[in-house]
């Protein structure tokens, strides 16, 4: 697993200034600070408590609503949690098709 913090920056969003002008403004960069509960990496932001948040190394979706690893997860296609890590130990991803997806490619 690598040690480093991913950086996840957002796109600067056009505001207006009130004065009919547009300026930019730049969004705070999200910090990860956790590993993904599939893969280990540390790419999950908030103490791992970040909602709608998906892994862009494994693409698990983060689903605070399962219990265990071996509960069905709705986010997840119906994977469980061991399922999806098997997934990611053959193909790189949760799901074989979602492979080519990935941030790291195998």
């Amino acid at each position: 697993m690598r040690e480093e913090n991913f950086r996840y920056l957002p796109e600067a969003v056009l505001g207006s200034s009130g004065n009919g002008t547009k300026e930019r403004r730049e969004e705070p960069a999200v910090i990860a600070d956790s590993p993904c509960p599939c893969c280990g990496e540390i790419t999950i932001p908030n103490g791992g408590d970040a909602l709608a948040y998906i892994c862009p190394v494994c693409l698990w979706e983060i689903d605070l609503f399962i219990s265990s690893e071996d509960e069905q997860s709705d986010q997840n296609h119906g994977l469980t949690l061991r399922q999806a890590r098997e997934n990611y130990a053959a193909c790189g991803a949760v799901l074989p098709e979602l492979a080519k997806y990935s941030s790291r490619r195998m």
